[in-house]
């Protein structure tokens, strides 16, 4: 009996420990809830078809559907600049006491984009929109998501950071200015990257999807 109740506390204490983990990553996964929060809300106002909906699908409808291609150079910066605003954003409210507060309002307004655009593209042309969230969206918004996310937690660390530092409360070993910058900068690969992959998607499937 005594085993048994051993075992028992031994199992309770590994989910313990597990949920412990969970619970630190939250600067993690609220990024993440925001985003999806955001895509929901996307498709809702679709529904509705507001205001801000019709700005969003209007221009990406002007921009990136029924513009003519250039050169490569231009439609990877076109594709780069969007994720690029968010990640200059988010650095900046990491430079600020109250940006922890406030820093995943900007993962809440790409959801929703994304969700606006989803929408959009299924609601007006069925299966082929579809197709086009799930070779041209999809890849793309995926790998921006990720550096957001990750630009979102540095962004939460160093307001924290600075808030502590100005109160004196608790120190923060091996972080500061130089880690945050650093931390961007890496993660600045992932927008390239999915830049570079919108562009080349676009080259190879860009004729199956003449709107």
């Amino acid at each position: 009996m005594s085993l048994i109740g051993t075992k028992k506390t031994l199992n309770f204490h590994k989910y313990s420990l597990k949920a412990t983990e969970i619970m630190s990553n939250w600067k993690l996964f609220l990024p993440i809830i925001f985003t999806f929060a955001g895509i929901i809300s996307g498709c809702f106002g679709g529904k509705g078809e507001g205001k801000l909906y019709l700005k969003i699908t209007d221009y990406f409808t002007t921009v990136i559907l029924t513009r003519d291609i250039t050169s490569i150079g231009s439609e990877f910066l076109i594709y780069l600049i969007f994720p690029a605003v968010f990640l200059i954003v988010i650095f900046f409210l990491g430079l600020s006491v109250f940006g922890a507060l406030i820093t995943n309002v900007m993962p809440l307004i790409y959801g929703y984009i994304i969700g606006c655009i989803s929408f959009f593209l299924y609601n007006e042309y069925t299966l082929k929109g579809l197709g086009y969230c799930i070779i041209m969206i999809f890849p793309y918004g995926t790998l921006c998501l990720l550096a957001i996310v990750l630009c979102c937690r540095e962004s939460i660390n160093m307001s924290e950071y600075i808030m502590k530092s100005i109160s004196k409360t608790t120190k923060f070993p091996n972080y500061g200015f130089a880690v945050y910058y650093k931390s961007f900068f890496r993660n600045l690969i992932f927008i390239v990257g999915a830049s570079a992959l919108k562009t080349i998607l676009e080259y190879l499937f860009g004729g199956l999807f003449a709107f």
